[in-house]
């Protein structure tokens, strides 16, 4: 914490904390103790309470070292809770952090909140839903980058190893557009109650955007098919490289759901149309062999997934048929599966 004092120029503090190396880049909110002080107080749990090692570098992960964070990152007393649940996702082994953190792909974790929560913190989930305007959203976010790197030490050049990184770096954070979706949220299909409050920690890439204008259900799995197709070309291996998160927006949701796609459906068709056979994938690619070390022949489909159950739905962003996809990338399996924590709300 910083020393407390109403005399002190408030840019004084801001730039003390740029020379302790707190920041991510932008100022950041001075953790004072009065401040410091609400937060604990919002979170309503122990301030010691150790919630886990942050990789890379195995920090202690404590309640009042997330109020810290949550506070520079200018977040309100009442995220506290969203806060320490996503911090509670990171930590999780089935989340691997320290390979996330150290990739030179850059990934970043993308929260996605379900449940009443949003509309009580204001969590934006429809018009510019990955972009700048919505407090919770922003904050929310950078907090956890912040545990990242305060509490991990992934810092960038050093432990974070991204090669390019992306905005989501800052702050990834989206709400699901549940009031506006025939579809099952996502935290219902990962078991939990629909008036359950959940965050759920996906190791992501940046968004891209895909879209057809006024385009039938077809046309939009076509464009996105195309567009996934794309990304093979960054494999190594071409034996099921990821897992990849999918935004729907309002128009592209109605025109599936009236041609009669479910979730399911729409996991289906992704999984069995984003191959390239043997040929083409060793042009970006190592050599190609089965496990008995035979060479697979060029006419054999790869496929980019492991199985449906990799592809991730979300709705969310308003209607004018926009899509985003955001490849989650594996090269073992098992590695930086997403992770949903119920958010212990206090109201």
């Amino acid at each position: 914490m910083v020393e407390e004092d109403s005399v002190r120029d408030a840019l004084e503090l801001i730039e003390e904390c740029y020379e302790r190396g707190w920041t991510d880049g932008l100022p950041v909110v001075p953790p004072t103790a009065s401040g410091l002080e609400r937060m604990i107080h919002a979170a309503g749990r122990d301030p010691h309470e150790a919630l886990g090692v942050l990789a890379p570098k195995d920090g202690i992960l404590t309640v009042e070292k997330v109020a810290l964070n949550a506070l520079m990152a200018g977040c309100k007393p009442e995220y506290m809770p969203v806060v320490i649940a996503a911090a509670e996702a990171i930590v999780d082994p089935k989340f691997n952090l320290r390979f996330n953190s150290r990739s030179t792909r850059g990934p970043a974790p993308l929260l996605v909140i379900n449940g009443p929560i949003r509309q009580r913190l204001e969590i934006n989930c429809r018009s510019n839903v990955f972009g700048p305007g919505w407090r919770a959203n922003a904050t929310i976010g950078r907090a956890v980058r912040l545990l990242i790197r305060n509490v991990g030490g992934a810092l960038p050049g050093e432990m974070d190893r991204a090669t390019l990184g992306h905005p989501g770096k800052y702050t990834y954070c989206i709400g699901e557009d549940e009031e506006h979706s025939p579809w099952e949220p996502l935290h219902v299909e990962r078991g939990f109650a629909k008036e359950d409050s959940v965050v759920t920690v996906i190791s992501c890439e940046g968004p891209n955007q895909f879209g057809v204008a006024k385009g039938t259900a077809d046309m939009i799995l076509e464009a996105l098919v195309e567009a996934l197709r794309s990304i093979m070309r960054f494999s190594s291996n071409y034996r099921g490289i990821g897992d990849v998160t999918i935004v729907f927006d309002t128009d592209q949701r109605n025109e599936l759901v009236k041609a009669g796609y479910s979730k399911a459906d729409v996991r289906r068709h992704i999984f069995a149309n984003t191959w390239r056979t043997a040929g083409e994938a060793r042009r970006f690619s190592s050599p190609l062999t089965e496990d008995s070390g035979a060479e697979i022949p060029d006419h054999q489909p790869m496929h980019l997934f492991t199985s449906e159950k990799t592809i991730y739905i979300i709705a969310a962003g308003a209607g004018n048929r926009f899509g985003a996809f955001m490849p989650t990338w594996r090269s073992i399996p098992g590695v930086a599966e997403p992770v949903s924590r119920r958010i212990r709300d206090s109201e």
